[in-house]
């Protein structure tokens, strides 16, 4: 499925490209400026590796616990912007910061136990047929459960 977003994302910018007349300027450029060259290499191949990852927890734990990992990569992100560039945090910016996240960290919290609540209090007609027959030793996770 991402071989065709990113397919059809290629297309639309090699389009604007061409009607804009900038396609063989954009690829003179690319290929005069070897660094250039280099960093949008490094840049397309690290969005392969996070699309991978993010894929492959999607997957395997579902989308709130990528919420709250992307909620906690964000706060990290920002408290080691302000470490490294040496800038200078405000007592109304840790307030603005911990009263978003935290809101945000609440959320995805509550997702996960309301999730959790309502998987083991789920019948065994609604489980997926993975599960049924086999006492449902793995709630929502047919993967698990095959194993078992």
């Amino acid at each position: 499925q991402m071989m065709y977003v990113n397919g059809l994302s290629s297309l639309v910018s090699m389009f604007t490209l061409i009607t804009t007349s900038t396609f063989f300027p954009a690829w003179k450029f690319f290929f005069s400026h070897g660094r250039f060259a280099f960093d949008a290499a490094l840049l397309g191949t690290s969005a392969v590796g996070s699309q991978f990852f993010i894929y492959s927890q999607v997957k395997e734990f579902g989308a709130l616990v990528f919420a709250a990992t992307m909620n906690v990569r964000q706060i990290v992100s920002i408290f080691t912007s302000y470490i490294t560039y040496g800038n200078h945090i405000t007592v109304l910016q840790v307030l603005g910061l911990a009263i978003v996240f935290g809101a945000l960290l609440y959320k995805s919290y509550a997702g996960l136990s309301g999730a959790r609540a309502t998987s083991s209090a789920m019948p065994a007609e609604s489980l997926p047929i993975a599960e049924v027959g086999k006492d449902a030793p793995f709630r929502g996770n047919y993967k698990a459960a095959e194993k078992a």
